[in-house]
């Protein structure tokens, strides 16, 4: 029974999920029902093994599970190839230990998702990210993420605290030094005039900003408050898009209070990737973007 093993919530391994699924919903099966018929074929599963395929958060995928799926949902040739190719070697990564950081962590990551979220954040190669309160997370400076934190999450400690402080600059250094990738950066004017921790914590991020807005792979733009009414006002969200070879289409992130979660439906990503295609086009172009940083750091010192 030969398994696939990929990073955890591996591109290819969501997408084989999320067609796995489409598939059992059209057939008009429960996962209950899909689990049983399993089980009679002498394959070992679990209505709850099978949901977490279908939310691409198994490490590896047995072939003969899929394959009993697939002819248990009357999946036509041209599906059952298609689906059997994401599951070949090479459509996703090499799996690796995940860093003793993360592991160090995984409590405080596991209550908001947040160790999917880094594992496909790894994966992609392309991030667009709009946000409406906060400098992006790869974009900040240690002192802004930890007043951000600690403003955010009063019921954790200092040292809980510095432990998400310490995986959010450990997520800077994996992009900075992983493969390369392109990240579109869309900040709504109010981050710039929220003062986080007080001037000094903002004049360094704001010299930040200034840096990396010319650091290649990166573009970032300000999207002013003449903007007026328009969808993102709904929240901040991240479109990731990932390597061809994986076959996986675009997933969108929103973070919650409490959660976050993942979009994948095409007409939740076609909706999210029109809102940020059309408020890119009414953010300034980064030459102005710079100028705009420029004068908000002579007025903090004003």
């Amino acid at each position: 029974m030969p398994e696939h093993k990929q990073a955890p919530g591996s591109a290819a391994l969501g997408e084989v999920g999320r067609r796995l699924e489409r598939l059992r919903t059209t057939s008009g099966l429960t996962l209950t029902a899909a689990a049983a018929h399993c089980r009679e074929q002498g394959l070992r599963t679990d209505a709850t093994a099978l949901s977490r395929i279908e939310n691409g958060r198994r490490r590896t995928v047995a072939d003969d599970l899929v394959t009993a799926l697939l002819r248990l949902y009357r999946a036509d040739k041209r599906t059952s190839t298609e689906i059997t190719k994401l599951l070949g070697p090479g459509t996703g990564p090499v799996r690796r230990p995940r860093p003793p950081l993360l592991r160090r962590h995984s409590d405080l990551l596991g209550e908001m998702r947040f160790e999917d979220y880094l594992d496909r954040e790894a994966q992609a190669v392309r991030l667009r990210n709009y946000e409406l309160t906060l400098v992006p997370g790869l974009l900040q400076t240690s002192d802004y993420t930890h007043h951000v934190i600690t403003a955010l999450r009063p019921d954790l400690t200092p040292r809980q605290i510095e432990g998400l402080c310490d995986v959010r600059l450990h997520r800077q250094r994996a992009a900075a030094e992983g493969v390369p990738r392109e990240l579109d950066a869309l900040i709504d004017e109010s981050v710039l005039l929220r003062t986080i921790g007080g001037p000094a914590v903002m004049h360094e991020q704001l010299e930040h900003l200034l840096t990396t807005s010319e650091a290649p792979g990166t573009t970032i733009r300000i999207l002013p408050a003449s903007a007026g009414g328009h969808p993102g006002l709904a929240g901040p969200f991240v479109i990731m898009s990932f390597p061809e070879a994986t076959h996986a289409r675009d997933i969108v992130w929103i973070e919650t209070l409490s959660t976050s979660v993942h979009l994948d439906q095409e007409t939740d990503v076609a909706r999210y990737t029109d809102t940020f295609t059309h408020l890119w086009s009414l953010a300034l172009d980064p030459a102005h973007t710079r100028t705009h940083i420029r004068n908000q750091i002579q007025e903090l010192h004003e």
